[in-house]
C-alpha cells in the first residue's frame, strides 16, 4: 500500500524544455546578483585582512560581529567566505 504524496513535477525537466524555458536565463542572474555582492564587500574583506584577520573561520566571526549578512540573509559560515573570497579573486 503506498503512502503520501508524490512531490514534484510529474514530467520533471521535460516540462520546462516544452515551454522553452531553461534555467539559463535565472542563473545569470543569480550568478550577476552573487558578483555583485562580493564586489561590494570586497573592501570590508580588505580592512578586515589589514587588520590581520586572515583565516576563514576568523573573517566568518568577524563578519558576524559586525553584523553583517551574507546575500541571502543568513550569518556568514566558513564556506560563505571561501566562496566570496573565490568571486574577488584576480582571474
Amino acid at each position: 500500500m503506498a503512502r503520501g504524496v508524490k512531490l514534484g513535477n510529474p514530467n520533471g525537466a521535460a516540462a520546462l524544455r516544452r515551454a522553452g524555458k531553461g534555467g539559463t536565463a535565472l542563473r545569470t542572474a543569480v550568478t550577476a546578483n552573487a558578483d555583485r555582492f562580493a564586489q561590494d564587500l570586497k573592501p570590508v574583506i580588505e580592512h578586515l585582512r589589514a587588520e590581520g584577520i586572515t583565516t576563514l573561520r576568523a573573517l566568518a566571526a568577524a563578519l558576524n560581529e559586525r553584523g553583517m549578512l551574507t546575500r541571502r540573509g543568513g550569518a556568514w559560515q566558513v564556506s560563505n567566505v571561501r566562496n566570496l573570497l573565490n568571486r574577488t579573486a584576480p582571474d
